[in-house]
């Protein structure tokens, strides 16, 4: 049996940004942009793999945030229609009925576009009927992906060790997210960012996780590092088995200046006509004083960086860029092997595995070829026997089959994925004025969980208001994006409204006074968890 594993792990997360009132934001063409470029391009290579019975494993933690925008009937609608748009918009410019495009190098762009347009609007609409969860799903239940589950929405959890009802609730509201609109009982659990702090592994087993991931230098800095480094999932003292994710694999694919996903060859995502055309040639694709934003029109190539900083202008080349999918495919399974075969030889023969974990987004979005690339890499491992792709189960299942060594248990250090491995980027000049009211809130929660344990009608549906309104507000991408000037004011106002909503439960439950119209606006707004339950937030008898 072939012992060189390669663990994928792809955290499919997203910013909730679902506006009922306010259609055709920036911040909804990231949700769709997402739809075009990574969810719907992944299912079709799946569907190509399983039809041609290459076998392809991989986990996939499908963040809660992202499962209620893909299930929502009002932005499956919403998506349908910038497809509609999208088409029209390239085959206008195809048959030179758009002024203001110039030459012939937008109508490649329309062409390239055109073609992964199409493609969606017959799969999103005819054959998923709009909700491409079930071809998840049916993926999951034969056996080549894992759905593992997350928080209720990516909350960095060693923030808030000292309080342990907030972790706990964000496990257990994510948990009932994930059985809503998956039929299958996930073994794993994905801490969002890989935010790790020793004692978290005791309240995933509580329920009934069997294993997460977590940064390498989680096991490397760790008073006793197991026997086989980062090579192998290791075991905590409680039974909870942790895969160490290869950050070399991230900076082999995505890091700069050198990742795989930088070849001069590729799409240049950046060089979009959201950006590069007027904003008259723009209307009939989206409304300009909403702002500008990707469009998926691109034709040209990264180029080789010049000594100025910019890049060549060179036309993409699909069938060079073909060329080089298939290139940096063979090269990261020969570096994986490689490393492997090393790691084996050290090991005396135990079996070795190198857990990959990157954000889905990176396939399609970041890289527009990433998905094709991924493709290629279940193509090429299948047809190797040196290195093979497995779930992350596989490991766990595994364990029960041979003779136990009991190996020494591991003692993970706080970690994160983050660049330098902790925490800079969640916390720092731009956005460190959030954690006082975050703490306040999340101790005011648990306050008002204990003090209204068995409460209904009104008052349940305020404090379930109060609980989605923290959830939201807890999120990790509010303080990322304060780091970029680009999106650091949605990112505020995101954030206060959420804080805000919060504060007027806890003032309306102090002065026994509800606002019923209120209430019911936040309720029409907040389309999260319907199945909210604000008592996750109670103390541990």
């Amino acid at each position: 049996m072939n012992e060189k594993k390669l663990v994928l792990i792809l955290d499919a997360q997203l910013p909730y940004v679902r506006k009922a009132d306010l259609p055709g934001t920036v911040e909804e063409s990231w949700f769709f942009h997402a739809l075009t470029f990574t969810y719907l391009p992944l299912l079709r290579s799946f569907t190509a793999l399983e039809t041609e019975g290459v076998p392809f494993y991989a986990a996939v933690a499908f963040s809660p945030q992202l499962t209620e925008m893909l299930a929502d009937p009002l932005l499956q609608i919403r998506y349908t229609e910038h497809l509609d748009a999208s088409i029209r918009y390239a085959e206008q410019i195809l048959s030179g009925g758009l002024p203001g495009v110039p030459g012939e190098t937008w109508k490649k762009a329309a062409a390239i576009h055109l073609d992964l347009l199409q493609k969606n609007r017959r799969d999103f609409t005819e054959i998923y009927e709009k909700n491409i969860l079930k071809k998840f799903d049916y993926f999951s239940e034969r056996g080549y992906l894992e759905l593992m589950a997350t928080a209720a929405t990516p909350c960095f959890f060693p923030f808030y060790k000292d309080i342990p009802e907030v972790v706990n609730a964000q496990i257990e509201t994510g948990l009932m997210a994930h059985r809503m609109h998956f039929a299958s009982i996930p073994d794993g659990f994905w801490l969002p960012a890989l935010g790790w702090f020793p004692g978290v592994e005791k309240s995933l087993k509580a329920y009934g996780f069997r294993y997460s991931a977590v940064e390498n230098i989680a096991f490397l800095f760790s008073e006793s590092p197991p026997p086989a480094g980062v090579f192998a999932p290791a075991v905590c003292g409680n039974g909870f088995y942790l895969f160490p994710r290869d950050s070399f694999a991230s900076t082999e694919l995505y890091g700069e200046p050198g990742g795989r996903c930088f070849h001069p060859a590729y799409l240049d995502v950046n060089r979009d006509i959201g950006f590069e055309l007027d904003g008259k040639t723009l209307e009939p694709l989206f409304d300009l004083t909403l702002g500008r934003r990707v469009t998926g029109f691109r034709c040209m190539a990264r180029g080789v960086p010049e000594k100025s900083g910019a890049s060549s202008s060179v036309l993409y080349d699909p069938d060079a860029a073909a060329r080089q999918v298939e290139a940096d495919a063979a090269a990261f399974l020969d570096a994986g092997s490689g490393m492997l075969s090393k790691a084996s030889s050290f090991l005396e023969g135990e079996p070795v595995c190198r857990t990959c974990a990157f954000p889905a987004s990176l396939f399609g979005c970041s890289w527009y070829e990433g998905v094709a690339w991924l493709e290629s890499v279940f193509r090429q491992a299948a047809a190797r026997d040196d290195i093979s792709f497995a779930r992350p189960s596989f490991f766990l299942s595994k364990r029960g089959t041979e003779k136990p060594k009991n190996p020494p248990p591991v003692s993970p250090v706080f970690s994160s994925w983050f660049e330098n491995g902790y925490a800079d980027e969640l916390l720092n000049g731009a956005n460190d004025w959030i954690y006082p009211y975050l703490r306040k809130a999340s101790e005011r929660m648990v306050d008002l969980a204990e003090r209204f344990p068995g409460d209904g009608g009104l008052k349940e549906r305020v404090l379930n208001t109060a609980a989605r309104a923290l959830f939201l507000a807890q999120s990790l991408d509010w303080p990322l994006m304060m780091n970029d000037p680009v999106n650091a004011e949605y990112a505020r106002s995101s954030f206060e409204e959420n804080i805000r909503a919060f504060t007027t439960v806890y003032e309306s439950l102090g002065s026994n006074f509800v606002s019923t119209e209120w209430l019911t606006e936040m309720e029409r707004k907040q389309r999260l968890f319907p199945f909210m339950n604000y008592r996750v937030f109670s103390r541990r008898k």
